[in-house]
């Protein structure tokens, strides 16, 4: 098959990031070696329905997960579907073939008791360090905004609108959203700023930069995060997702409506959304239990 023209698509027209092509190239690839050693096929006019259900039945016979098929199902069906569109194909052989069930996974969230503890630890040093500042700030920017870390790593300074109380977030697809903010957390962005100008010696538009003055990358963010929810005892998983999820949960427990909350997290649908729900109902189910003198 030939994917090159498929891969510049998504690229320079669907302006997807390079990871989720990666994850496209991975995934055609497997299917790509799958046809042409189990059918010796080289042509995606050759392929049917059929040997596409042989393969994901390959998939699950081997002990990949429900998850991880439907990923891969879904980049043939884009493939197939972007030949259609350019008339090499008639019709898509995946079109009529439907997604596995998924168990569903509820996000991770901290409480808000342990969210206290994450975003006041105990320091030693006084006045506050600069890595203590900008890490504070981190944890502030993911629990007051519920951003995702691409999104805080390229947060710039231009973003901030002081005037307006309002940060503006370039999200995936470069689609941007404007997320109001406090006053507090502004001070906490202008205290860190003061600290940040004797740290960066060249003109660098990010806000959130290393304890050299280099702009920040994912894994450095990530240890950041992952070292205060530990310390404050944060039980399951530690990572910067976790408090995208616990900005979300908290806001639906306090009445936020989910629409609104939809448009905070940059979600396209509602659906990504309506996860949130399921956790709220599960706390209602211990509560329940906890409390009712029949359950």
């Amino acid at each position: 098959m030939t994917l090159d023209s498929f891969y510049n698509n998504l690229h320079f027209v669907k302006r997807y990031s390079a990871h989720t092509i990666s994850a496209y190239k991975s995934d055609l690839d497997q299917f790509d070696s799958y046809l042409k050693s189990g059918y010796e096929i080289e042509n995606a006019g050759e392929v049917t329905q059929a040997v596409i259900r042989s393969w994901l039945a390959s998939m699950v016979d081997s002990g990949h997960s429900h998850r991880s098929i439907n990923r891969k199902l879904s980049a043939i069906k884009a493939y197939f579907n972007f030949l259609v569109r350019e008339n090499k194909l008639q019709a898509n052989p995946a079109a009529r073939i439907v997604s596995l069930k998924v168990p569903l996974r509820l996000p991770v969230s901290a409480s808000k008791a342990e969210m206290q503890k994450v975003l006041h630890p105990e320091t030693d040093s006084s006045p506050i360090a600069f890595d203590v500042r900008r890490d504070l700030l981190i944890l502030e920017l993911f629990y007051s905004t519920g951003i995702r870390l691409s999104e805080l790593i390229n947060l710039r300074l231009s973003d901030i609108n002081r005037s307006s109380l309002t940060i503006k977030v370039t999200g995936k697809r470069n689609k941007q959203r404007i997320i109001p903010v406090t006053v507090q957390l502004l001070h906490i962005i202008d205290e860190y700023l003061k600290e940040r100008e004797t740290i960066v010696k060249s003109g660098i538009p990010e806000i959130i930069v290393t304890d050299k003055g280099k702009k920040a990358y994912s894994v450095f963010i990530y240890r950041r995060v992952t070292r205060y929810l530990g310390e404050a005892g944060v039980r399951g998983r530690k990572s910067p997702h976790v408090l995208r999820h616990t900005f979300a949960t908290h806001m639906l427990n306090e009445g936020a409506d989910l629409n609104a909350i939809k448009e905070l997290l940059g979600h396209s649908s509602l659906a990504a959304t309506q996860v949130y729900t399921h956790v709220s109902v599960e706390k209602l189910k211990s509560i329940y239990k906890l409390a009712h003198p029949r359950a």
